[in-house]
């Protein structure tokens, strides 16, 4: 009977310790569950507040533009009478010693109130629930002069380009063909030639052209001095005096740095695009090629007054680009072609600093083509001595 009693008691024990132990393992579970939800709660917290204050700093971009539109009404006499221009050119004044302005550029402007040295985003004045939401841009800065100007170019695509320096200069440094050009289709970014050695070609498209050869580019060059006539253009005199000169710079492994816009093909015709030397792999620089082109003087020989736009056009191939202006060896700055926006949005305790270009429009404007179609164009002509005698055709066949 002893016996018996002696076994039920560890029984007993065995069932109290398989109690314990699950009991533990449940709220070890347990715990761990909700130290997971906790997690994954505040890091659903964080992305939304990190979203929230990225929109807070676009925020501070779109009143930057404003600004920066409002300066250019000014600068071109169009600018509302309600406009105090000169409040709006002096908060554009950069910090001395620095290329930029201070954080406080659009309420030295007027655009916007700050509070506790930010700026409340909200809906309108009247929105009286926008604090409610604690979001803020707390700094805005502007750099009006640039050291470059960036953009893409798709395939066959163009892209007008200002060259407008603080200062005097004589050369454009190109470059193109990024890392970023290639990476959706490889992991291994080698750079690619359609082609080597003195005897280049232009092959179908997609025959020989793949998708991590640079494009060719062609540059195109159009400027004028202080004056000029239409005629100008089509035209060059003694002294590398010319007003339009076009390039096409073929991408390889043994080609040159240094060109120049005298050498336009149209004006001393070649048979074959000028070759640039351009990197195999993107270890030696962020862009693959990359060409200094010596400018041509103006016709009228006013450099000072020089009013020149670069059009570029990627052809076989899309690719990122950069463009530098040069006087000599020196850098020289572009002067309100494309300035630089550094904005900083917050969301409750989270911060965002983002950095965008604005392009202007407005101050030129190139059509890419006086018709652009897909398929197949119809046209009709009709000569007549009867005045109002244009009948248009009911019918078209191309």
């Amino acid at each position: 009977m002893s016996y018996m009693n002696h076994k039920e008691k560890q029984v007993g024990a065995v069932s109290l310790f398989i109690v314990i132990f699950a009991a533990l393992l449940m709220t070890i579970v347990t715990v761990s569950f909700v130290q997971l939800m906790l997690k994954e709660q505040q890091q659903a917290t964080s992305n939304d507040l990190s979203q929230s204050a990225y929109d807070s700093a676009q925020s501070g971009v779109e009143d930057a533009k404003r600004l920066l539109v409002l300066d250019q009404a000014c600068r071109n006499n169009t600018a509302p009478g309600t406009v105090n221009c000169t409040a709006v050119e002096s908060s554009l004044t950069p910090v001395a010693g620095q290329s930029e302005t201070s954080c406080d550029t659009l309420s030295k402007a007027g655009l916007v109130g700050e509070t506790n040295n930010e700026t409340i985003i909200q809906q309108s004045e009247s929105d009286a629930n926008s604090a409610s939401l604690n979001q803020a841009y707390t700094c805005v800065k502007i750099a009006v002069n640039t050291d470059d100007y960036k953009g893409t170019l798709s395939v066959n695509g163009s892209g007008i380009v200002p060259i407008r320096g603080v200062s005097q200069f004589d050369s454009v440094e190109v470059s193109w063909f990024s890392k970023n050009d290639i990476s959706s289709n490889t992991n291994d970014p080698t750079i690619g030639f359609p082609s080597s050695g003195a005897n280049v070609s232009l092959p179908p498209m997609g025959d020989k052209w793949q998708f991590n050869n640079p494009p060719l580019l062609r540059t195109q060059l159009m400027q004028m001095g202080g004056s000029f006539k239409l005629s100008d253009f089509d035209d060059s005199q003694a002294g590398n005096k010319s007003n339009a000169n076009t390039l096409f710079l073929y991408p390889s492994a043994t080609g040159l740095a240094n060109e120049d816009f005298a050498l336009d093909a149209r004006r001393s015709p070649t048979n074959t695009p000028h070759q640039v030397k351009c990197n195999t792999s993107f270890v030696d620089g962020e862009y693959a090629c990359q060409a200094t082109i010596k400018l041509p003087s103006p016709i009228d020989g006013n450099v000072t007054d020089r009013n020149a736009y670069l059009r570029l056009t990627a052809l076989y191939n899309g690719a990122h680009y950069r463009v530098r202006l040069k006087n000599g060896g020196n850098y020289v700055q572009f002067n309100q072609v494309q300035p630089l926006v550094d904005s900083t949005g917050r969301a409750d305790d989270i911060f965002r600093r983002i950095q965008a270009r604005i392009e202007l429009t407005g101050d030129f404007t190139y059509p890419e083509a006086a018709v652009d179609m897909q398929g197949n164009l119809c046209k009709n002509f009709t000569i007549t001595d009867v005045d109002s005698g244009y009948k248009g055709s009911a019918t078209c066949t191309p």
